[in-house]
């Protein structure tokens, strides 16, 4: 009898451990094939030679069979005829016979038996293997998934706080611009009025000049000042709007 024990249970935590299972248990089941091929051949063997005896036997003890085992003469005790006493021996060694070809056949059920339990523990080893590796490569699947969904959140927060900034520095720009041009409106505004100033001194001068003089008519100068400076020194205005 040969006694095969089964693992029906894989403990395996990572990828190596799962190959390794996987492979110890392929040739595991190879092993108990090639084992129970063995056994096969050799119960048929011992069967058809069993088959080979028992018809040799049969065939010559036919005529044996056929003759009386005793006889009763003049009632006197019977006589026990040697040929009868081979032929239950022989009929007893067929039954032995019958009876170890009969644990031979049990045997060999077993034997099947115990080679389908393997086949389907094997089968069930290696769907958990498949089970367990196709549950990693899931997880790992949906973790890339999540960092890369991540990652790409990450990036257009970043890109909306870059645009939400540069959109403010340009604002910042155009409010500056905006200064500088109004400033530079002002300061234009004041160079052509101390020009104008400037020409109306000028004329003023030469309308005093002209007046002095001995003549009959005198013409008095008229400002022709667009702004009115309050008190207030054109260039004093125009060093305060540079700064």
């Amino acid at each position: 009898m040969t006694t095969i024990t089964v693992t029906t249970e894989v403990p395996p935590k990572k990828k190596m451990e799962d190959s390794a299972l996987y492979e110890s248990t392929s040739a595991h089941i190879i092993e108990e094939t090639e084992y129970v091929k063995k056994i096969r051949t050799t119960l048929e063997k011992i069967r058809s030679q069993m088959f080979k005896d028992e018809v040799r036997h049969n065939s010559r003890n036919h005529k044996l069979e056929a003759k009386p085992c005793g006889n009763f003469q003049n009632g006197s005790d019977s006589e026990v005829d040697p040929s009868c006493c081979s032929l239950d021996l022989l009929m007893e060694k067929l039954r032995g016979k019958d009876l170890q070809l009969l644990e031979v056949n049990k045997e060999n059920e077993v034997l099947k038996i115990k080679l389908e339990a393997s086949r389907e523990a094997g089968a069930a080893a290696l769907r958990n293997v498949a089970q367990k590796l196709f549950e990693n490569y899931q997880a790992q699947s949906e973790d890339v998934r999540k960092k890369h969904e991540d990652s790409q959140q990450l990036l257009q927060v970043n890109k909306l706080e870059k645009e939400q900034k540069l959109k403010q520095h340009v604002e910042n720009l155009n409010q500056v611009t905006e200064k500088l041009e109004e400033k530079h409106s002002q300061i234009t505004e004041l160079e052509n009025l101390l020009e104008r100033m400037e020409k109306n001194k000028e004329l003023k001068t030469k309308v005093a000049l002209w007046s002095e003089t001995p003549r009959t008519k005198v013409c008095k100068a008229v400002s022709t000042s667009e702004m009115k400076t309050e008190g207030t020194s054109p260039y004093v205005m125009l060093i305060r709007l540079r700064k």
